[in-house]
C-alpha cells in the first residue's frame, strides 16, 4: 500500500472517530474531513465507473477501493491492468 492510501486511510479513521465525537476539538473538523471523502468518492466511482467495469476482478471490490482510495486505487488498478496485460 502505497504513502498516499496510507494517508487516505488515516483521514477515514479520524472522521469516522470524529462523527462519534471521538477528538475532542478536532471532532468538527474531522466530521466534515468524513462527509468531503464519502461525497467526493462517491462521485468518482460514478464518473469512473466505466473503467471501474474494464478491470479484471469483482467491480464491487473495485467500488470499495474507490470508495476507500479514490483515485489512488484508479491508478493502482490502471498501473496493475498494464502490468498483465
Amino acid at each position: 500500500m502505497g504513502a498516499a492510501k496510507v494517508v487516505v486511510l488515516i483521514a477515514w479513521i479520524w472522521g469516522v472517530l470524529s462523527l462519534f465525537g471521538i477528538g475532542g476539538e478536532w471532532a468538527e473538523l474531522g466530521s466534515r474531513v468524513f462527509w468531503i471523502l464519502l461525497v467526493a468518492h462517491a462521485v468518482e466511482c460514478v464518473i469512473f465507473l466505466p473503467k471501474l467495469r474494464q478491470f479484471p476482478g469483482s467491480l464491487g471490490h473495485h467500488l470499495v477501493q474507490t470508495m476507500l482510495y479514490g483515485i489512488f486505487h484508479l491508478r493502482s488498478a490502471q498501473a496493475a491492468a498494464r502490468g498483465a496485460a
